[in-house]
């Protein structure tokens, strides 16, 4: 088995804090955000689920079934995590007249929060991003340190890592994905090709932006730069212009990194030499990339997160924000301290004691 990099750098100096998130289903909480405008009919039903302690392919079968649609027939924008509090959208083909899911909801995990009709199906990352709640626990730190490098990651953001879950469980996504690339023979189930290609390319991104911040620029435009949005896989070449260094001010553009892939990269200079040294460090991936077809994208190589609010529940620490679609809350995580994931092998009453 491959040994991965995992110790990618931090933006900020080491803060003496530890913690625990996940230590309950409802400390963790994602509310997907869409600006989608239903309507009274349509072709396609759109739901609003809440769920608890189930993952979205889980649950998107389920709705299959009960509708007694095929599971390719359900859509969804994004995938949410078992370990949690998660509100999202599924979208199903209506036909002669609306499935009906009584039973799905009659059990306590989901609750059906709203619905509506739209023209076409929900399709991944067609979302307008998350909004978080999340609870440390057992935490162990100085309060005022605490607050203050929150009001630093307010201010200046964090940056924007793919997280740990994207690359599996001791890297079973990029060790699949090597034999993959090597072997030539991609897996029978799409599905979890497509998974390993994305933990690769995801790899080279975390590498070059790793690079960007031992170089103290992951927040700063460099020589070459190519400029992106949040949320956005786009970018365009640094042009220099007064309206451009406007748009950097008001913090409407982000330097990026790529997302490996095939065509000529729009990045020169100091960027390019960035990302190319990175490819080359890793040619089973990012010729592997490029022999699937994928076209090279940008992300953006910080995270703003304007709207972090804090506050103090006795030791606990509870966090609300929003982030753009495909951004990692453990980036925020990462920067604060030392937060784990809890352990799921004991209760979380063995966890905290008696409330």
């Amino acid at each position: 088995m491959t040994e991965f990099n995992e110790n990618w750098p931090r933006a900020y100096p080491e803060l003496e804090m530890t913690g625990q998130f996940r230590v309950r289903d409802e400390d963790f909480q994602v509310t997907e955000l869409s600006n989608r405008a239903l309507k009274k009919s349509g072709p396609h039903l759109f739901l609003f689920i809440e769920k608890k302690g189930a993952n979205t392919h889980w649950l998107a079968r389920k709705i299959a079934n009960h509708a007694h649609l095929d599971l390719k027939d359900v859509g969804y924008a994004g995938l949410k995590d078992r370990h949690g509090v998660t509100r999202q959208w599924f979208s199903l083909p209506v036909k002669d007249k609306d499935p009906d899911l009584s039973h799905l909801f009659a059990k306590d995990e989901f609750t059906l929060l709203s619905q509506g009709y739209y023209g076409v199906k929900l399709k991944r990352g067609a979302l307008g991003g998350n909004q978080f709640r999340l609870v440390i626990r057992n935490i162990k730190g100085d309060k005022q340190k605490i607050e203050q490098r929150l009001e630093l990651i307010r201010q200046r953001g964090v940056p924007n890592y793919f997280g740990p879950q994207r690359f599996g469980n001791n890297f079973e996504n990029l060790n699949q994905a090597k034999n993959m690339f090597e072997n030539g023979k991609r897996p029978r189930n799409k599905q979890k090709g497509s998974m390993y290609i994305s933990a690769a390319r995801s790899y080279l991104f975390n590498e070059m932006l790793s690079k960007r911040i031992e170089l103290g620029c992951w927040d700063q435009p460099i020589a070459g730069e190519v400029y992106g949005f949040a949320g956005s896989l786009r970018g365009f070449s640094q042009e220099n212009t007064g309206e451009e260094r406007q748009r950097w001010r008001l913090n409407r553009i982000h330097p990026t990194c790529a997302l490996w892939g095939k065509n000529e990269s729009l990045a020169t200079s100091d960027l390019l030499n960035i990302e190319n040294t990175v490819a080359n460090e890793n040619k089973v991936f990012s010729d592997g990339l490029i022999s699937k077809g994928l076209k090279q994208e940008r992300r953006a190589s910080r995270m703003l997160i304007p709207d972090l609010f804090w506050m103090w529940q006795d030791d606990n620490l509870v966090l609300r924000f929003s982030l753009a679609s495909g951004y990692f809350a453990t980036s925020l995580l990462r920067e604060l301290g030392d937060i784990q994931e809890a352990s799921r092998e004991f209760r979380p009453e063995q966890l905290l004691g008696k409330d």
